[in-house]
């Protein structure tokens, strides 16, 4: 507090104030006393008579106090805002002397503070802003977002930590009214979620209670959808449309401003039913839910947890098929904030990256402290003036920090502008899977922190140049001495430990987007185990309950057989689904996780099935050992089957699996007729595939899902409105709401590590360019204060090789010591990105030693550049400079 207090100039003015309202009282008070006294009374008369006229001293000294106590503040501050007025100015003037260490210094701070701003954007706009929910700190989420309707229903009838628990469920749907074929992002979900979602409707009404009770006869239109397929018509509500060939009315419109959680990741529901926990149908526990609450007030959430858990236990002891896992331990689900299970995926890139950016502003911030020194070092003499003239060394040093503080400012200035460009280059190259992508914005809370920044930035790279300058000798100053010494290895010292400084984050960086790349090459080179060229896919969905399974089966047998009739179409299969179409997750359908070999092992592996017409795996050119189905496969049993390599491997560790039987409990007996290597199904970072191919005629002919998989001769994409428009002429009302190629889809599948990847690369080529020119800068400066030495050195005989070696020594020596310091931070912040790599660890030697080099060889090219200047010293006319 005193060093405040000194700085403001306000303990020392407070004591005079009340020293000079105590004499002036206490003049007024004798001079009372002495007319008094002449006018006859007695001293101790005269004294009580005067104290008595002025009343109470006290009160009469504190109210003067007050009213010149806000005089004199006043007058302070006003001193203060002209002092700093006057530092800027000289700020100002001194740097337009220099255009190019102010230009220079511009750069590199609003690089920083750019860089720094733009990704603290994202992170403010994703992980930190607030939900846009009523108190959004009290809503909690189910996680894993797959739990049974009975233990949903088991949950809210015996918690007791919740206001609210509600459910929802996906519900896709056709929407077959206008000129062709929708399918709509539908959300099925209980009162509940209505309440504690607050949910608004700009036209019509929420759902009633009676809307809950059996099958869905009503339906809300998100704001968005009603505006893309009835044209704001607000006639709509009322009426009947066709859902899934299912009538519905609308009764309500949501309002344009309400995001649902699903909304705030991009991916906003077009549809709202309402969903009847209690239907007969909805009770089997392969119908699952999400389940979203609202805790009570002043519940946390270990309590709730807590709680959850005891329910949990008891469930499993009422119900041990349910409700205990495969270990024989109680199913305990864990309880997370919205926030959370909406970001939760980003959430670990996102910090990852701002601390990437942090990094980069330590280095800009070196740098630029590294340029503040040495041009404090030029301003030694006029320092030394400045001291000889009376300038207090405390008001020397404000004016220097002023100095940084108004280039840090300005800089940070800049900054925005180069921010407001790398948050829309953000939003644009954003490749999709981040939430609340919309709040993405310079708000005044993003303003504040660049400014802020900013301010905190100038005095960091302001404080040591200030306290350097502020320790000059007066008399050496004025005789010029510092300017020959500042070469010494003492002054030198810390332009070395922020070369040094610089060298360390840089590699730090370096390390971390050299793995991220190196992963990204390894995945993007990974075999997905078929020949992707060429390839297309239209997913079909068929809606059971309207389309009976002989239609299904004709409609899928029909696609086959017009689309194959398709010019440039070579090849046409059917699957249940196809490589790539979930390549971030797994699509509901069959599956099986406990096996029976025929030499009576048991295996536990969750395993999909997969049904696909005969010449499936020739189309896809897969690497095949055994053969493929033909006509005729679907009668015998055992069921004729291809599998995975590595299922095969798990069933028949080091024997031959072709030929051999395996059981299941729900679809019995197959006999292995071949078996697929290398074939990357959901994706290539996906290291196991356990998979089971089966006939179509037997298991998917007649399903819901089918996927029409093409080879074409040429380009697919341009087949691609043909195929569609084959399967419209088969069946008009048929929803096709994906189609790609497979070159696509697994380009797609890269988006998102190629983006994280690319942002680190950048931030890592910014670092080298910054620590290079740091080297090169303090080379440069040494070379320029050591001028008489290097004229000497020449004199006396130094050959131009031994001075390069010298110079360009200095400089290894700085990085030598910068790598190895900084390959220990290298090893513990490539530690946080493990989750990010794929094929490759977090300790890569040759990774390693590639940044090592790289960046040692640009150091030493920095470090070059100055000593070849060394060398071209005229030895006669830098003795006669000195």
């Amino acid at each position: 507090m005193s060093g405040w207090k000194r700085l403001f100039r306000l303990e020392e003015s407070s004591r005079h104030l009340s020293r000079n309202i105590d004499e002036e009282l206490q003049f007024h008070v004798e001079g009372r006393i002495e007319h008094l006294i002449a006018a006859g009374m007695s001293e101790e008369e005269a004294r009580a008579e005067a104290y008595r006229e002025f009343g109470g001293i006290e009160e009469t000294r504190q109210r003067l106090e007050k009213i010149d106590g806000r005089r004199l503040r006043r007058r302070t501050l006003g001193d203060l805002l002209s002092v700093i007025s006057m530092d800027m100015r000289v700020a100002v003037r001194s740097y337009l002397k220099r255009p190019s260490f102010t230009l220079t210094a511009l750069f590199i701070i609003a690089l920083g503070i750019g860089a720094t701003t733009t990704i603290f954007s994202v992170v403010d706009g994703v992980l930190i802003r607030r939900l846009p929910y009523r108190e959004p700190n009290r809503l909690v989420y189910f996680d894993r977002a797959a739990h049974p309707v009975p233990a949903y229903r088991r949950w809210k009838a015996r918690s007791t930590v919740f206001s609210s628990l509600g459910a929802l469920t996906e519900q896709n749907l056709d929407y077959t009214g206008g000129e062709s074929p929708e399918r709509l992002s539908g959300m099925m979900a209980t009162p509940e979620i209505f309440t504690i979602l607050d949910v608004p409707t700009a036209y019509g009404r929420i759902f009633a209670p009676d809307d809950f009770e059996g099958i869905p006869q009503v339906a809300i239109l998100g704001h968005a959808t009603w505006r893309r397929l009835f044209g704001e018509d607000r006639s709509i509500i009322g009426q009947t449309i066709n859902l899934s060939r299912y009538p519905a009315v609308v009764v309500g419109i949501l309002d344009p401003g309400f995001l649902s959680p699903r909304g705030l990741t991009g991916e906003e529901v077009d549809i709202w039913l309402p969903l009847d926990v209690t239907l007969p149908n909805f009770q089997s526990h392969n119908y699952i839910l999400e389940v979203i609450g609202r805790l009570r007030p002043g519940v946390s959430l270990s309590i709730a947890q807590t709680e959850l858990d005891q329910i949990n236990v008891m469930l499993a002891e009422e119900n041990p098929d349910a409700y205990l896992d495969r270990q024989g331990n109680p199913r305990l689900i864990p309880i997370i904030s919205l926030q959370a299970a909406l970001t939760g995926d980003v959430e670990t890139p996102l910090l990852l990256l701002l601390g990437a950016v942090a990094l980069l502003l330590a280095i800009a911030c070196a740098n630029v402290a590294n340029l503040v020194l040495a041009r404090g070092t030029d301003q030694v003499h006029e320092v030394g003036l400045r001291f000889a003239l009376g300038a207090s060394r405390r008001r020397l040093a404000s004016q220097l920090l002023t100095e940084s503080a108004t280039l840090s400012l300005t800089g940070g200035v800049l900054g925005i502008v180069i921010a407001i460009l790398g948050v829309r280059m953000f939003t644009l190259m954003n490749p999709g899977g981040i939430p609340l992508t919309d709040r993405i914005g310079l708000d005044l809370r993003v303003l504040g922190f660049a400014l802020g920044l900013s301010l905190i930035t100038g005095i960091f790279f302001g404080l040591t140049p200030a306290w350097r300058t502020s320790q000059v000798d007066v008399n050496a100053a004025l005789r010029d001495v510092s300017r020959r010494t500042t070469g010494g290895r003492r002054k030198a010292r810390l332009r070395n430990c922020l070369v040094v400084a610089e060298i360390s984050l840089a590699l730090v960086l370096l390390a971390g987007a050299g793995l991220l790349f190196n992963s990204f090459m390894r995945l993007q080179a990974v075999d997905p185990g078929f020949d992707s060229d060429g390839l297309a896919v239209l997913p079909l969905r068929f809606v059971s309950d309207s389309i009976d399974e002989a239609r299904r089966r004709s409609i899928a047998q029909q696609a086959l057989e017009r689309m194959a009739s398709v010019p440039g179409v070579e090849q046409v299969a059917a699957a249940y689904t196809s490589p790539f179409l979930y390549y971030s997750g797994i699509v509901s359908g069959s599956f099986e996780s406990d096996f029976r070999t025929d030499d009576g092992r048991e295996i536990e592996e969750f395993t999909c099935i997969n049904p696909v017409t005969d010449g499936y795996f020739s189309l896809l050119r897969a690497n095949l050992r055994g053969r493929e189905f033909v006509p005729g496969d679907e009668l015998p049993d055992p069921i004729p089957a291809v599998i995975s390599g590595y299922l095969s491997d798990l069933l028949f560790p080091e024997e031959e699996g072709l030929g051999r039987s395996f059981t299941t409990e729900e679809e019995g007996t197959f006999t292995v007729i071949g078996i697929v290597t290398g074939l990357r199904h959901w994706g290539l970072n996906q290291w196991s595939n356990g998979h089971i191919w089966v006939p179509w005629e037997r298991f998917g002919a007649g399903g819901i899902r089918c996927s029409i998989i093409v080879r074409t001769a040429g380009d697919p994409a341009a087949l691609l409105p043909t195929l569609r428009d084959a399967a419209w002429d088969i069946e008009p009302d048929l929803p096709i709401p994906l189609v790609f190629t497979m070159t696509e889809r697994i380009a797609q599948s890269l988006v998102s590590r190629r983006f994280y990847s690319a942002i680190f690369l950048a931030f890592a080529l910014v670092a080298i360019i910054l620590a290079a020119s740091g080297i090169y800068g303090s080379m440069m400066y040494s070379v320029g204060q050591r001028r008489q030495e290097l004229g000497i050195r020449t004199a006396l005989g130094a050959d131009s090789g031994h001075l390069i070696r010298m110079i360009v020594g200095q400089g290894a020596l700085l990085t030598v010591i910068g790598i190895v310091i900084g390959l220990g931070g290298a090893l513990a912040f490539t530690r946080l990105l493990e989750n990010m790599m794929f094929g490759i660890s977090t300790w890569d030697i040759p990774t390693f030693l590639t940044v090592v080099a790289l960046l040692g060889g640009v150091a030493i090219a920095a470090s070059y550049l100055p000593a070849r200047r060394a060398v071209q010293v005229d030895p006669v006319e830098a003795l006669r400079y000195e």
